[in-house]
């Protein structure tokens, strides 16, 4: 089994929670750059280690997407909070 396949196994395992607490974590460590480099960061992090495991970005963001849907579904708000954190992370440093 390739790591591509083993590690594309365990995203589409992976709950919500898990993805929202990983974004969080992710968003953490970026929140000292400016928020353009934030973002710009983040974009290329997912390029780059979705063409090294050879598995497409656009997927990945599906996946997130279904797992965000069922999270605000089950009034879960993983993905709310995280969304919370980033939206205060920028108006604190450009209001």
């Amino acid at each position: 089994m390739s790591i591509a396949s083993t590690v594309r196994d365990r995203v589409l395992s992976s709950s919500p929670e898990a993805a929202a607490q990983g974004a969080f974590e992710v968003v953490s460590a970026l929140q000292d750059l400016h928020p353009a480099r934030q973002v710009l960061a983040l974009a290329a992090a997912l390029k780059v280690t979705a063409e090294v495991l050879d598995i497409d970005p656009r997927e990945l963001l599906s996946v997130v997407g279904r797992m965000e849907a069922d999270a605000r579904f089950n009034n879960q708000d993983y993905f709310s909070a995280v969304a919370l954190y980033v939206e205060g992370e920028i108006k604190k440093k450009y209001p």
